[in-house]
């Protein structure tokens, strides 16, 4: 059937049957992102089965998210690569606007790799991150940077004869070098756009980013990759200034016990320069990825964006590293250790029964509260202002607060304030559970 959509309806859930774009016919939702609604759906021409993202209806209304999800479709038209999602129709429904790409079957990175998961094996880190890398050498070529790569946004996609490839999704913050109205904009209102943990330091900045900002965020991932945590550590301010200012902990001396390579733990930290110029373009990490010897204790120096041998960066403040037989970083006086388990979480306003018993489920005990409790260990702050989620940072304990999906304003105003995540409307159990306890791993609660 066809129909004819009103945008004022509710469009999260399209019926089995819609058909979109007078070929693809929906079968049933599959998820949600910060730009639309994506289902499965039947090509009829064909007979094969799609992915079709829907721009979600409060998005719909805004003519700056029309014009992003449209550069969204163009710009993933453009780049054709196996380690890309192929996208194969992009046009209007109703008032709303679709995408329609493969469907890819498999988990993401995130699911995979995290801080409560051991480290991948380093020739598997390697494979997934020259995978990525090869991507980036087509993006650069058509003049396009993600800006956003963290583990959520990669594809470990399983192919029907069992091998598996990595593919690189979600290019809603991704941006045509050549659109220069749109560079110069977000320069001049120092937007930051991406995801603090893998965030480069001129993004950090709020400065125009170039495709060595992919670079640096691929480091962030391979480090992440071999040894189960990220660069850098700390609420989101702390967070940026570290990416900025900070030098990463080599991974051998951070975990020696993992007998990672000189020459991959080289590569990473050249990768990690903080000044784009000082950093391997894609296409020398991709190369070195591919003949690294893991085997091999000899360091390589670092790679310049041409290839080229070059020294280690000058020496900086480099974080503590972790114990490895503890997994914990050492804290700095004055502070405590990351609670585990029964962690407290101080909620601003009514507590609701069913997300109570979902949080306790993950070890977290929730109970409303009027303001600023400094005996939680984390706030949960929905539908805060800017200026409560910063008092609440103050105190030095973790805070998330919440955002309608796609609304970046919100997000990146959140972020600055000092929340240390940021979980999308409706809320659901599972997603603030999984953020709380992320955040209260990464940063420790300051004694009162």
């Amino acid at each position: 059937m066809t129909i004819d959509l009103d945008i004022e309806r509710e469009m999260n859930d399209l019926p089995r049957g819609t058909l979109v774009g007078d070929r693809f016919e929906i079968l049933e939702r599959i998820g949600e992102g910060g730009m639309g609604t994506v289902y499965t759906a039947t090509q009829r021409d064909l007979g094969r089965r799609v992915a079709v993202k829907v721009i979600l209806p409060e998005l719909a209304r805004r003519p700056g998210a029309r014009k992003r999800f449209t550069r969204e479709a163009r710009v993933a038209s453009a780049l054709r690569h196996p380690n890309a999602v192929e996208v194969y129709d992009f046009g209007e429904l109703g008032d709303t606007l679709y995408l329609a790409m493969e469907l890819l079957s498999g988990v993401t990175l995130r699911q995979v790799v995290d801080e409560d998961k051991p480290p991948l094996r380093p020739e598997q880190a390697v494979s997934y991150a020259s995978q990525i890398a090869d991507v980036l050498v087509a993006a650069q070529s058509i003049g396009l940077v993600h800006r956003d790569l963290k583990p959520e946004n990669i594809i470990l996609d399983r192919r029907a004869d069992g091998s598996e490839r990595v593919v690189v999704v979600d290019f809603g913050l991704a941006f045509v070098q050549e659109g220069q109205e749109d560079i110069a904009r977000l320069t001049r209102e120092g937007v930051v756009t991406g995801t603090p943990d893998y965030m480069s330091p001129e993004q950090a900045r709020g400065v125009e980013v170039t495709p060595s900002s992919d670079v640096y965020s691929l480091g962030c991932l391979l480090y992440e990759m071999l040894c189960s945590r990220v660069p850098f550590f700390g609420n989101p301010t702390v967070l940026l200034s570290r990416h900025i200012f900070v030098a990463p902990t080599p991974l051998r001396e951070l975990r020696p016990d993992l007998g990672i390579s000189g020459a991959l733990d080289d590569l990473v930290i050249a990768m990690l320069a903080k000044s784009p110029s000082d950093r391997p373009d894609a296409r020398a990490v991709r190369d070195a990825l591919r003949r690294v010897d893991l085997s091999r204790p000899e360091r390589l120096g670092g790679l310049a964006s041409d290839g080229q041998a070059v020294g280690r960066a000058a020496r900086m403040l480099s974080e503590a590293p972790r114990d490895p037989a503890s997994g914990t970083t050492s804290q700095p006086a004055g502070s405590s250790p990351v609670p585990a388990l029964a962690a407290s979480v101080a909620i601003l306003g009514a507590v609701d029964e069913a997300l109570r018993l979902e949080l306790a489920t993950n070890g977290l005990e929730a109970y409303a509260a009027s303001g600023a409790d400094t005996d939680a260990d984390a706030f949960f702050a929905p539908e805060a202002t800017l200026e409560t989620v910063a008092e609440l940072a103050r105190h030095g304990r973790p805070v998330i607060s919440d955002a309608a999906a796609g609304d970046i304003v919100r997000l990146t105003g959140l972020l600055r304030a000092g929340a240390a995540d940021v979980v999308s409307r409706p809320i659901k159990g599972a997603d603030l559970a999984r953020k709380l306890l992320r955040a209260l791993r990464r940063t420790a609660p300051l004694a009162p």
